[in-house]
């Protein structure tokens, strides 16, 4: 029995309506010192956001994209929904059942999880890789879906953190010694300490991020130099160059080009900088590549995924979705 999880394929979805990031920083009242802050510091640009949009318009073409590589879809057991905001839909709807009934796999455990916010997609893979090791045989697969909508300005924009919340989504299959990406460790932390202030916050931030992902590489039986690229939550450029110092690596070693063009998408993050990194052929056979994501109130996830040394086959997409 092999204890083996590999991260098969992952899917995305993003709005078609594309707007400047300083509309959005306009609307909430932002000067135009501030704004620049956002533009010239924080390196963010672009987004994707649409109040039309529903829930399921972004997360059904997501989870569709990473479904499509699964041979026999009765072999999903779990649908997971990982969202960072505590309540993504009324109260009387259940998004991941939701979810699972429309995919057609009404046969599988659907369930949702949440408290660990910007980095709860990351800490979802890592419940489904278990759940898959303890209860699945050879070729089960778990969906996890990332996803969810600004749906109030309350959550859209903070300044002291330097981030501004789009509308996008993206899910991964996962399987039991599939023949995907090898993921290699998962580490979390969770901060119980007492809250500071703004500057001690972001360094104390920093550190538990770090070392975060320095547990993760190593329990992956790995050194940072051994990591091709880090791929992150896109909060912004700022963060990711003070992450970068505390770890010790060069700032070009972690990948910030979807900053500028999508902005924050809660959780889904990390798994859309991995979908445009293998859509552009940018991830190389027998690869290192580390993921790693913060949660606002004290959460941190990394996660190490190896491609194998043989590159894969294109994985089949869906028609529908607005991918990267």
């Amino acid at each position: 029995m092999t204890d083996r999880v590999t991260l098969t394929a992952v899917g995305t979805c993003f709005p078609d309506r594309e707007i400047p990031v300083a509309e959005v920083l306009d609307d909430h009242g932002l000067s135009a010192a501030q704004q620049r802050v956002f533009q010239r510091v924080h390196g963010l640009d672009r987004m994707r956001l649409d109040p039309r949009t529903d829930l399921f318009d972004l997360l059904l073409p997501a989870a569709r994209g990473a479904l499509a590589a699964a041979a026999d879809p009765e072999r999903v057991r779990y649908v997971v929904h990982a969202h960072a905001v505590q309540q993504v839909t009324p109260a009387d709807t259940d998004a991941a059942q939701v979810l699972a009934d429309r995919l057609g796999l009404a046969h599988a455990d659907a369930f949702a999880v949440v408290q660990h916010n910007c980095a709860q997609a990351l800490t979802a893979m890592d419940l489904a890789g278990d759940l898959l090791r303890a209860e699945g045989t050879e070729g089960d697969h778990a969906l996890v879906v990332a996803g969810e909508r600004v749906f109030t300005p309350l959550i859209q924009l903070d300044y002291g953190l330097g981030q501004v919340l789009a509308d996008g989504a993206a899910a991964c299959l996962l399987t039991l010694g599939g023949a995907g990406d090898t993921i290699r460790a998962h580490a979390v932390h969770t901060d119980t300490g007492p809250p500071d202030d703004g500057r001690q916050t972001g360094d104390v931030a920093v550190h538990h991020l770090a070392d975060t992902m320095r547990r993760a590489v190593a329990e992956a039986g790995l050194t940072l130099d051994d990591i091709d690229l880090v791929l992150p939550h896109n909060v912004n450029r700022t963060f990711w160059r003070q992450a970068a110092k505390a770890l010790g690596v060069p700032v070009d070693r972690i990948f910030l080009e979807n900053i500028a063009r999508y902005s924050h998408c809660f959780s889904a993050d990390p798994l859309i900088n991995y979908q445009t990194l293998d859509d552009g052929g940018r991830l190389r056979p027998g690869g290192n590549y580390l993921l790693a994501a913060v949660g606002v109130g004290g959460s941190y996830a990394a996660t190490v995924v190896t491609r194998p040394a043989q590159s894969r086959p294109p994985q089949p997409r869906p028609a529908e979705g607005n991918r990267p």
